[in-house]
């Protein structure tokens, strides 16, 4: 009788942790989701609204950012470029060539000493001035088959929709990003930024 008694409290025991963990983890995307929206929508100039909210603006052509999924926010800087229209769009299956940086993102604007991983040659020199040994940091544009590459959701989901030269800041939640791994220096369940231009895109 005993025994019952205590695998029943062992098994109501292990469902109490199993919804705690998940709501722990829930709470953790659901801050950075918000962390990002309030940095997008108070850091830069002019101010960036809500793409739903274009239509309901009193300026032409007002700076948005766009939640492109659930998990991955995206602001395209050149975006109101006369001559955007007549470059390439990316989608499902096209390869795209990008200069990045990448950033551990802390809900303020990142600093080169949030940069875990980058391709531009002006981060990488900023990098060497703090002392960092940036020898096999390489600056050849990072190829990325859309659909195909193993590279971290937030930047394909990002991808689909922009256009051949496009300037472009994505910010991402954990779920987005790496999850809940350590990856070189990105912590645990980090909220992550990448800048980059699409250099090129091949269909």
């Amino acid at each position: 009788m005993k025994s019952r008694i205590w695998i029943a409290f062992m098994v109501a025991a292990s469902l109490l942790c199993s919804v705690a963990c998940g709501d722990e983890e829930v709470d953790v995307a659901e801050t950075q989701r918000n962390s990002i929206v309030s940095y997008l929508t108070s850091s830069h100039s002019p101010r960036l609204i809500n793409k739903k909210d274009v239509g309901q603006a009193l300026e032409k052509n007002p700076p948005f950012y766009e939640q492109v999924e659930y998990n991955t926010f995206r602001y395209i800087d050149d975006y109101y470029n006369p001559e955007r229209e007549s470059r390439v769009q990316v989608a499902e299956g096209d390869e795209v060539e990008l200069t990045f940086t990448a950033y551990i993102f802390s809900g303020s604007t990142p600093a080169v000493s949030a940069i875990y991983l980058t391709n531009d040659q002006v981060q990488i020199d900023e990098l060497r001035k703090t002392g960092l040994n940036v020898e096999y940091w390489k600056t050849e544009p990072l190829k990325v088959k859309i659909g195909q590459t193993n590279i971290i959701k937030g930047v394909e989901e990002s991808l689909i929709g922009c256009r051949e030269g496009d300037r472009v800041e994505v910010y991402m939640t954990l779920d987005a990003a790496y999850g809940d791994e350590v990856v070189g220096v990105v912590p645990f369940e980090s909220s992550v930024a990448w800048y980059y231009t699409i250099d090129k895109v091949v269909r």
